[in-house]
């Protein structure tokens, strides 16, 4: 008999676990043989039998949200405590099983998560957006103990490669007023919207410059010498189209820059 693959799922949509081993099982030379919606249930499992190939989603919990129900729309699609809990699993995967090989499978597509995750020993990274035929590849290739990154990503990184990080204006703003020391209310106040979508737009901005706290994200600022210059502009209709960056730099030039797409 033909030897199959051995995978893991772990994303914290059981309906996509479910559909995805679905989908791959098809295959005949992968079979996922179990699915979890936590890291937790996954570590936990692993002490007792390992995959070959473990298939991460890169916004997964540690344990089961106590209120799943009660999150915003905002929160969850930009959950910076999951990132950075499923980042530091797979190191910890990398280190502690070291055959089994990690391949993040994702809607992330941000330069700084990917290269994060990359950094963090993952083997291989798929956009969720990939079709079927793509993941399997990315498998089979990290199960030979080759690296498979996605066309699409592979782009994004070389688009990334001088680390510059493009912001909306809207995205500019708020970065502007988180350096200044303003509060998500204060900041809601002042750019007419909701303290939520405020609580959103930092996550987006800690996943762009792939740092895990605001603390860090001002401290790039400063490090970087990445001021604005002109304050938040008032908000217009077109608030959340890519615009150059209303920053400048203060001596030699950086290695985080913001620009235009």
């Amino acid at each position: 008999m033909k030897y199959k693959i051995d995978v893991y799922i772990v994303d914290d949509h059981a309906m996509f676990n479910q559909g995805l081993a679905d989908v791959v099982n098809h295959s005949d030379t992968v079979h996922v043989s179990r699915c979890f919606t936590t890291l937790s249930d996954c570590r936990l499992a692993m002490a007792e039998r390992c995959p070959d190939v473990l298939l991460l989603d890169i916004s997964v919990p540690e344990r089961q949200r106590a209120a799943e129900c009660g999150s915003s729309a905002g929160e969850a699609a930009w959950p910076d405590a999951d990132i950075a809990d499923s980042i530091a699993f797979c190191q910890w995967v990398v280190s502690a099983y070291p055959k089994v090989r990690v391949v993040a499978v994702t809607i992330h597509d941000e330069y700084g998560v990917i290269r994060r995750m990359l950094d963090s020993g993952a083997h291989g990274y798929v956009l969720k957006s990939a079709p079927i035929d793509q993941l399997i590849t990315a498998i089979k290739q990290v199960w030979k103990g080759q690296r498979y990154i996605s066309p699409e990503v592979e782009s994004i990184i070389q688009e990334s490669a001088d680390q510059a990080v493009r912001l909306t204006i809207q995205e500019q703003n708020i970065l502007s007023l988180v350096c200044e020391g303003r509060s998500n209310s204060e900041i809601a106040e002042r750019l007419h919207l909701s303290t939520e979508t405020v609580k959103w737009y930092r996550k987006r901005l800690l996943a762009k410059f792939g740092v895990k706290n605001t603390v860090s994200l001002v401290a790039l600022v400063l490090k970087e010498h990445i001021l604005p210059y002109a304050g938040p502009t008032e908000p217009t209709p077109a608030s959340n189209q890519i615009s150059t960056c209303q920053i400048k730099v203060i001596s030699s030039p950086p290695s985080k820059k913001c620009l235009a797409k």
